[in-house]
């Protein structure tokens, strides 16, 4: 099985992947991720988690997360508005506490999110306007999701 992507949804670099089962060794694999060559037993596959969803694929294994993004998607730009809030974790949604068109201070809770058994307060960077909410309460999301929109207080 042969396939490309990127590191980030913003990055340039293609990386191919060849997946190749060995005859000679039933249950093992050959897998070639760009340059590196290296052989994966079907065992080991019972100890990792993935989800694959537009475009995306994102892999957990032995405590790390990783992401790899489909080259045949389109390249998406870099965020560049402050404020853009993302998961630190993958985790679950339990609770939203602000709306759209909603002022928030700095450091006020935005939402919280449930990870390892454990909640997480995401809070605002910095005073301004919340002005897209990308995620509800009860939504799963992974490492690196986008929740939280957010402009810049004007200053008066």
């Amino acid at each position: 099985m042969k396939f490309a992507y990127r590191r980030s949804a913003t990055d340039d670099q293609v990386i191919e992947v060849d997946i190749v089962p060995l005859p000679e060794q039933p249950g093992v694999y050959r897998v070639t991720v760009g340059e590196h060559v290296f052989e994966l037993a079907e065992r080991l596959v019972h100890h990792l988690a993935f989800c694959k969803t537009a475009g995306e694929i994102t892999l957990q294994y032995a405590g790390r997360e990783y992401h790899l993004f489909d080259a045949s998607q389109r390249r998406r730009p870099a965020p560049t508005s402050a404020g853009d809030l993302r998961a630190p974790m993958a985790g679950k949604i339990i609770r939203v506490l602000v709306q759209p068109g909603e002022p928030v201070k700095a450091g006020a809770t935005l939402l919280i999110l449930e990870a390892m058994k454990m909640e997480q307060q995401i809070t605002a960077p910095q005073d301004g306007v919340v002005t897209r909410l990308l995620c509800r309460e009860g939504d799963q999301v992974t490492a690196g999701t986008e929740l939280v929109a957010m402009e810049p207080a004007v200053a008066v």
